[in-house]
């Protein structure tokens, strides 16, 4: 009776809920009692039954909650990830490049499996030609994200990091499964646009030129490629292109005659056409006025003092920037009285450039009293920085013939100024000019930190490369082995694909005698790819000198042109003769080496024991 009677006195019978929502409240007041009362009549099954429900549920909340929390929380960190990277995007944008790589770092430190972030610093380390853009291409591979630009991207990467065999590689199997695009075909230009190369690039391009005929930069690139493949044919149809494109007046016809310029000759008739253009050019200035004088002078050089003249008369009365160039033409062409009659003193100490040249003409002029007073002057510490002021006063010591540790006390002076302002432009001049007056450890010095600086501010790989040939060279004047063989391995690791570094360092580890068996495989591998290489042959020689095969290293020291060899390299050939018993040879060998020779102390050692066994 109790168990089915309702004695809610509380409940107004009158009001009933919605018919459809009845059942699902009449099963929840069966396991969840409303009242007191309701809890008495409850039968224990439903207890149970109830219990159970409110236990399967918080066990499934909670296992929903194990399962989706990292989920949750990497879908919340990618968010976040994306928000900084748009910040970062608007950052670059606004110029502020610095902050947008921080702020670029700290999204794929907040998310690392973020697409977006991770994308975001494969481009910006790409440009800033980093070799740490080659993980983050690794990481969009992994993640199976990347994208045809990506694919691109890693081409450029492979370009800026100077990897031109893999970047050539790389864009090989993209123009085999993307279609051809503007984007595509700039990119070709760069990987291939230097070198001869197959005809599949020339196809490639000129299948895209015909396709996309009002696409001018198309044919610009065609042209470029055309005229370095090492085709007669070609080369002439990109000529032909070049001047059609070169004869019109926009911005891309300046580029187009800008690379005709380039060109290492020409013939009497295009230098004609090309001085007529690039003084006429309605795109053009005055630097392209000055290179057109060059080529005038060039062309007729019994009419240089009157080019001269008559460019003199067009610049009296130009001013201070559109004058540079003239002015340094003038310098260039050894013409310092002309500089003198169009450039007051007063006007070349407002502006850096004309001072520079000036300082340069009476320099030449041997007015070496002048060019002492204008850098005592204060007021020109406030127009040349301290990196030029310091090398004008170091050269100013070089031409008075001053005592060589003031020379080299100024040399220092202006390579710790350039080093301070992470200037590599003056850091490698002044290496170059120390290296040109015998300074080799101030040369060497200022190539490492010319390399640092290169790197630092991602300039150009022929910067990096020249400074590393400067470098090779002072440490071999300088007779350091030790810095020799790091230059060389650094050297070798940054281009690979450039054997003569190569070569160069297997040369001077077997010299110093070590990674002999190594060396020795490195060097086989290299010899067959050239047999008559002179270098490799002699590298083969020394390897197996070094692991006491005398007889085969005579073997290989036949039929060697030893012109195309340094003087140290001679010794090395004249020692290894010796010991086989070709003692009168290698006698023969070294009476041609001058005893002033510069050579590694391992080179002396053997140039000795050929001296001594005579």
């Amino acid at each position: 009776m109790l168990t089915n009677q309702d004695i809610d006195p509380t409940k107004d019978s009158s009001q009933k809920p919605f018919v459809l929502w009845r059942p699902f409240i009449s099963a929840w007041r069966w396991m969840v009692p409303a009242s007191v009362a309701e809890r008495d009549r409850q039968s224990p099954l439903a207890r149970w039954i109830g219990i159970s429900i409110v236990v399967a549920i918080s066990t499934t909340l909670l296992l929903l909650a194990v399962i989706y929390a990292r989920p949750l929380k990497n879908s919340y960190k990618n968010m976040r990830a994306e928000s900084m990277v748009n910040e970062a995007r608007q950052m670059a944008e606004n110029g502020q490049m610095v902050n947008a790589v921080m702020k670029a770092q700290e999204a794929v430190q907040k998310a690392p499996d973020s697409i977006a972030a991770i994308r975001l610093n494969f481009e910006y380390f790409t440009y800033m030609r980093r070799d740490t853009a080659l993980y983050f291409y690794d990481r969009l591979d992994e993640l199976g994200a990347l994208t045809p630009t990506d694919e691109q991207l890693h081409v450029r990467t492979l370009l800026n990091l100077g990897r031109q065999a893999d970047a050539a590689e790389a864009l090989q199997k993209i123009m085999k499964n993307q279609p051809s695009s503007e984007a595509l075909m700039k990119l070709a230009e760069d990987v291939w646009g230097t070198r001869e190369q197959n005809k599949a690039l020339l196809g490639v391009l000129s299948s895209y030129s015909e396709d996309h005929p009002e696409d001018r930069e198309g044919a610009l690139r065609l042209a470029k490629v055309q005229m370095n493949s090492g085709n007669p044919v070609e080369a002439g149809k990109g000529m032909e292109m070049l001047w059609k494109l070169a004869d019109q007046d926009d911005a891309l016809s300046l580029e187009a005659l800008e690379f005709i310029n380039s060109l290492p000759s020409h013939t009497p008739a295009d230098l004609d056409h090309l001085i007529t253009r690039l003084k006429s050019h309605p795109k053009g200035d005055d630097r392209h006025y000055v290179v057109a004088l060059k080529h005038e002078v060039q062309r007729t050089p019994s009419r240089k003092k009157e080019i001269v003249m008559e460019a003199t008369i067009k610049y009296r009365d130009k001013k201070r920037d559109e004058l540079l160039p003239f002015i340094r033409w003038l310098i260039e062409e050894g013409e310092a009285l002309q500089v003198m009659s169009i450039l007051p003193e007063e006007e070349a100490l407002k502006h850096r450039g004309l001072l520079e040249n000036y300082l340069n003409a009476l320099t030449i002029l041997k007015r070496f009293t002048d060019v002492e007073r204008i850098l005592e002057d204060k007021t020109v510490a406030t127009i040349l920085d301290a990196t030029t002021l310091s090398m004008f006063r170091a050269h100013l010591a070089y031409v008075l013939k001053k005592p060589a540790e003031e020379l080299r006390t100024k040399l220092i002076a202006a390579k710790n100024s350039a080093q301070v302002n992470g200037r590599y432009p003056s850091l490698l001049r002044i290496a170059q000019y120390a290296e040109d007056r015998g300074h080799y450890d101030i040369a060497e010095d200022a190539y490492r930190l010319t390399i640092q600086a290169a790197r630092r501010a991602s300039a150009p790989p022929r910067i990096e490369r020249q400074a590393y040939t400067g470098l090779i060279k002072a440490c071999e004047a300088n007779r350091d082995t030790e810095s020799l063989l790091q230059a060389t391995s650094d050297a070798a690791t940054r281009w690979p694909d450039d054997t003569s570094y190569l070569d160069r360092h297997l040369y001077v580890t077997l010299l110093a005698g070590r990674n002999v068996e190594y060396s020795l495989i490195q060097s086989q591998k290299l010899l067959q790819q050239q047999p008559k290489d002179n270098m490799r042959k002699l590298n083969v020689a020394l390897a197996q000198f070094r692991l006491q095969d005398i007889q085969q290293a005579v073997s290989y020291l036949q039929f060697m042109d030893l012109n195309l060899l340094t003087e140290g390299q001679r010794a090395v050939f004249a020692g290894i003769a010796s010991r086989a018993g070709f003692i009168d040879e290698a006698a023969g060998v070294v009476k041609a080496i001058s005893p002033q020779a510069t050579m590694l102390p391992e080179e002396s050692r053997f140039l000795q024991r050929v001296l001594s066994a005579k």
